[in-house]
């Protein structure tokens, strides 16, 4: 019995001392693998002599830039189908790649053409692949614009992800849902090129279905953000005429719609829109500042207003519900909805927007 008690006491002086020390030697040979792998950070899709063509942008923790930070590598890969040109991933620079750290995918706007439906089911399914990750539509091919360099450097996918702000942005798993239901149509950020080589994201796509129909010009895309409430919209400049102009930084809009349904169930929607901002800079002198303040809210209500309803009209042309005015009025009026087609309530119906502004002074500049 005593000698069955000692040898308690050194299986528990093991347990306490020899395990905590194995497990960190297993810790330690599990974080050196990283060496092996590459650490994905983007993810690019291009469509080009009938194969998919797949450009990744990695980590490459085993050759360096220099001890404080990992390489970037540029990969490419070709074959007929996405996870086929993934696989050579691994045949092509010898190292595993990891996919949980993706932080946004390209598809170009000639796949995006074609139809996203089967690459936004692959990823959504993709077991390594984050659901939360962002989605862009490149103008021009995938690999170019990670191909793009900032100081000597390609630019990072982080940054390209931060390009949009976290509340506007649009995941992979946001753009199915939006494909699979029929009360709304996806839509996505453009990511260019400007004509110095910068890229930015100014300007949103939409999709009939899967397929790409339309880019937004800037001032649609503006109507767009502020008739879905998009938070941070920015900097917004208005003409007051051939010579004057006033620049707003927009704070907050509050968008809502109603539908109103007449006896002859001819239908009319109402678009009501609070905008808050600063007026932070004019290049006309006004007399006081009270002047001011209602010209630019005269000028910047009818400016609004105006974007508004041509971005409205745009989608309409292309057949596409992006602000969700068949579910508004199929929760308004579910019986009418039931008697009325898609075209009849979307291409029949009015539209009447409203805006009304409140301009603050804040930074405001007088040229």
């Amino acid at each position: 019995m005593k000698n069955l008690k000692i040898n308690s006491k050194n299986t528990n002086l093991f347990l306490v001392l020899v395990l905590p020390i194995m497990f960190l030697s297993f810790g330690l040979k599990k974080q050196s693998e990283i060496h092996e792998k590459l650490m994905v950070q983007g993810v690019g899709i291009d469509f080009l002599n009938d194969k998919y063509k797949v450009t990744i942008q990695a980590y490459d923790f085993k050759n360096p830039e220099n001890k404080d930070e990992p390489k970037i590598k540029i990969i490419e890969s070709q074959n007929e189908t996405i996870s086929a040109a993934l696989q050579n991933i691994k045949k092509i620079t010898g190292l595993s790649p990891i996919y949980s750290q993706n932080k946004t995918i390209i598809i170009s706007e000639n796949v995006a053409r074609k139809g996203m439906k089967n690459i936004i089911d692959f990823f959504v399914r993709f077991y390594e692949n984050r659901p939360s990750v962002k989605l862009r539509t490149s103008r021009g091919t995938a690999e170019d614009i990670f191909k793009t360099k900032v100081d000597n450097r390609p630019v990072k996918a982080s940054e390209i992800r931060d390009l949009v702000d976290e509340k506007s942005d649009i995941n992979i798993l946001e753009f199915e849902k939006a494909l699979e239901s029929n009360m709304s149509s996806p839509i996505s950020f453009l990511i260019e090129k400007n004509d110095n080589g910068q890229i930015n994201c100014e300007k949103i796509v939409l999709f009939r279905g899967d397929k790409l129909v339309k880019i937004f010009s800037k001032a649609e895309t503006l109507g767009v953000k502020i008739l879905k409430n998009y938070p941070k919209i920015g900097a917004c400049s208005v003409k007051i005429d051939d010579n004057d102009f006033i620049s707003f930084e927009i704070e907050n809009v509050k968008s809502k719609i109603k539908p109103y349904v007449s006896e002859d169930e001819s239908i009319e929607f109402r678009i009501d829109i609070k905008v808050s901002c600063d007026l932070i800079e004019s290049t006309k002198v006004f007399n006081n500042t009270k002047d001011m303040i209602n010209e630019s809210k005269k000028v910047l209500d009818e400016y609004l207003k105006k974007i508004c309803e041509n971005t409205i009209h745009s989608s309409i042309l292309e057949k596409c519900d992006i602000f969700k005015f068949g579910k508004i009025l199929r929760n308004n009026n579910p019986k009418l909805f039931k008697k009325v087609k898609f075209d009849d309530y979307l291409s029949g119906a009015s539209y009447c927007v409203k805006v009304d502004s409140k301009i603050s002074m804040v930074g405001i500049e007088s040229k």
